[in-house]
């Protein structure tokens, strides 16, 4: 009997298995749970009742409803029991189904998982066909008796290491009385081929239910109504199911002009088992903080699926291609990469290759106590090419190891990933040897691994409205705080005015740290001199090479190259030859308080009405924007547009000649001033005092302009119809500037 295991029975669930409610049993638990102390097996619990067999008659092995005629009720001893074995997953929907007969209600697979390596049945729920919150159509010309009850009933069976299956978790409780008509609408759709019913249900559908779909198009649709420069686009498979989505906000697109030097295409959240399959696009912004370039919902891991994701990314924010591409180290994502971004330079994620070491080489590990130290001097104390290969192939050596197939293809790919070759590529912060250290791991403090879509949704906004606060922060805090110097250096001086505040700070430890260590002149060739610098924190040497008439300067542990700062070994150098001030190019402008690019007020006259309408509909997004942080400032803003259309209108009928005949019709929502008060008095910041002599927090909401600019420079070129075109099999919805390529 091949059962299927993706497909709930009724035809209105085929969008997808529905977990809409938490039936207390978590999938993503470790599937190697042994069977409980003292638990029951298959055979001690089948005594007494008939248990079908895989070469039963197919009106049989295909009936998932209990005939209804039968009186008699299996007691207690025949229940499904935690710890029960069975030796294959369909010996254990068999049992659940004989139970189900006899207890009379209808059964339906609710959920499964595949194991994302080998790609088979890892576990699954069987449900009570009630299962799930009740759906009524005013469409529907003969609705059916039996509607859903949100009932619990269920068995949850998992698949251990070694082949058998066990029931993890069971709940007996039905919340409804028993429905004749459970047998015909449980029955319905189980006919089919399974490998018609396998093929379908993809992508997205094995994580998103119906609601879950319309609540996410509805929230994009009310993004793009907040914003007309949202975009989002969602890709259909051949069978024309949802597979992916993207999203794009105005902000996103902004930041990207900005900081596009480094991307990662952050899979964690898809290879960690994740209900909600995410993959957040994720940059760096002059902050040290994490930037939310796009996110997607990927619910087919494939080749295929990337590439019209990074295709329709990069369309989205309008180009040009990042200089370095950050990513897991899956072949579905080299070849992804190779094609939408050939010129990027490709690295791996440091962190998520370590945590991958245990699994892929836990017998080497259990069997040479010293093997992790080897390699992790082999990772970490290299500082040259030559220098890791070295040590590499002794430890490859040393431990016998050279067969091992994981790790002759992690050294086929050393150079996309080890710190002595990584460290030559600018990252921001973003390659680590732990995620938590990554600024990429912001996202993990608002997503759990069981959350709903719905709970996705709403922490993702809470996560949209935490990151402006803490750029809104920091903003205030470089232009309104003056960084405290901790010595006399002149770089220190030099660098606590035009560094933001956050990197000023982690340069300022470089400066200081520099007191730490001693430097040696040891060659001299031509121009160029190399140092010998002693770090004794860090009990290294590090040679330092510089060329006064270039004003170059290079250190072996390549922190300008790698974070676009200055190390303590560079400085120090500098101090003692003579140099008193930081070479203009060793400060990068991404680091600066001139990092964004303000919105340039184009000079041009605006000739036509349809231009002329378009900016002043930016411009007044931009008032919207400053004039609704306090009830203050919305009084000033809105008085003065009252007045400004005033003698608008008065200009107007004084100039009853206009240049264009096509008229463009405007509408406006008239709001009485009670109710405008009492509104604006309901969502309004917290008004704060202006103290004379001091900066309050309404100053720094002022301070933020440059974020609020970004907005409305987002904006620009959104002068036709909010749709276009996306790749072949996909639909887009976005601003026109979108359109070009």
């Amino acid at each position: 009997m091949d059962i299927d295991l993706e497909l709930p029975s009724s035809d209105q669930e085929r969008l997808g298995i529905l977990e809409s409610k938490n039936d207390g049993m978590d999938l993503d638990q470790t599937h190697g749970e042994g069977r409980a102390a003292n638990s029951p097996t298959r055979a001690e619990l089948s005594q007494g009742m008939s248990i079908p067999n895989t070469e039963t008659n197919s009106v049989r092995d295909q009936m998932d409803i209990v005939n209804v005629g039968i009186n008699h009720i299996m007691g207690p001893a025949f229940e499904p029991k935690i710890g029960l074995e069975f030796e294959s997953k369909e010996e254990a929907y068999s049992f659940y189904r004989e139970y189900a007969r006899f207890v009379g209600f209808g059964i339906t697979i609710k959920a499964s998982r595949r194991s994302k390596r080998s790609g088979k049945f890892i576990d699954i729920k069987i449900a009570c066909s009630r299962f799930g919150s009740k759906r009524e159509s005013t469409t529907t010309v003969k609705p059916r008796p039996c509607m859903k009850t949100g009932c619990d009933a269920s068995i949850h069976i998992k698949k251990r290491e070694d082949g058998k299956w066990f029931v993890h978790g069971f709940i007996r409780e039905h919340n409804h009385e028993i429905c004749p008509d459970d047998f015909h609408y449980a029955l319905k759709g189980k006919n089919k081929n399974p490998d018609i019913i396998a093929s379908e249900k993809n992508g997205l559908q094995l994580a998103l239910d119906e609601g879950d779909v319309h609540l996410m198009l509805e929230h994009f649709m009310h993004m793009q109504e907040m914003n007309p420069n949202f975009f989002y686009a969602v890709d259909f498979n051949q069978e024309k199911q949802l597979r992916s989505v993207l999203w794009v906000d105005a902000k996103a697109r902004h930041d990207y002009k900005n900081f596009s030097d480094v991307i990662f295409f952050d899979t964690h959240y898809i290879s960690s088992g994740y209900q909600i399959p995410f993959v957040p696009i994720v940059g760096v912004n002059h902050h040290f903080q994490y930037v939310l370039f796009g996110g997607a919902l990927i619910g087919d891991i494939a080749t295929s699926s990337l590439i019209w994701l990074m295709k329709t990314w990069l369309k989205a924010v309008g180009g040009p291609a990042p200089t370095v591409v950050l990513t897991d180290r899956e072949s579905f994502l080299k070849e992804a990469v190779a094609d939408v971004f050939p010129k990027a330079i490709h690295l791996f994620s440091l962190w998520h290759i370590l945590t991958r070491v245990r699994e892929k080489l836990g017998k080497i590990i259990d069997q040479n106590r010293n093997f992790m130290e080897s390699f992790d001097k082999c990772i970490y104390g290299s500082w040259r090419d030559e220098e890791f290969e070295k040590k590499w192939w002794e430890m490859v050596e040393k431990f016998e190891v050279k067969e091992n197939e994981w790790l002759q293809l992690l050294f086929d790919d050393h150079k996309k990933w080890v710190p002595a070759y990584v460290k030559n590529y600018f990252l921001a912060g973003m390659c680590t040897s732990e995620r938590s250290g990554s600024v990429a791991s912001f996202f993990d403090n608002y997503i759990s691994k069981e959350a709903t879509f719905k709970e996705f949704v709403e922490r993702s906004e809470i996560f949209s409205k935490d990151m402006l606060e803490l750029e809104a922060d920091a903003d205030f805090e470089t232009r309104h705080q003056e960084p405290a110097l901790k010595c006399l250096s002149p770089f220190e001086q030099q660098t606590a005015t035009i560094y933001v505040t956050t990197i000023f700070k982690k340069f300022q430890l470089e400066v200081v740290g520099a007191a730490s260590c001693r430097v040696h002149e040891q060659t001299e060739d031509g121009a160029i001199v190399t140092y010998q610098v002693d770090d004794l924190e860090e009990q290294q040497k590090f040679l330092v090479a510089w060329n006064k008439a270039e004003l170059d300067i290079r250190c072996r542990c390549r922190s300008f190259e790698h974070r676009g700062i200055l190390c303590r070994h560079a400085i120090l150098v500098l101090q003692v030859s003579g140099v008193t001030s930081i070479p203009q190019k060793y400060i990068l402008k991404r680091w600066t308080r001139n990092a964004k690019v303000r919105l340039s007020e184009s000079s041009n006259r605006l000739h036509y009405r349809v231009a002329r309408f378009n900016h002043l509909c930016k411009q007044a997004i931009r008032l919207s924007e400053v004039g609704s942080l306090s009830r203050e400032t919305y009084d000033i803003a809105f008085d003065a547009l009252e007045d400004v259309l005033k003698q608008c209108v008065f200009v107007n009928n004084s100039n009853k000649s206009f240049a264009e005949t096509n008229m463009v019709s405007v509408g406006f929502v008239d709001v009485e001033d009670d109710d405008r008060g009492e509104d604006m008095a309901k969502s309004s910041r917290k008004k704060k005092t202006i103290k004379k002599g001091k900066i309050t927090k309404q100053a720094r909401y002022k301070s933020s302009e440059a974020e609020v600019d970004s907005r409305a420079a987002a904006l620009d070129g959104c002068t036709n119809s909010p749709f276009c075109d996306g790749p072949e099999g996909s639909i887009s919805f976005g601003c026109s500037s979108c359109r070009s390529t």
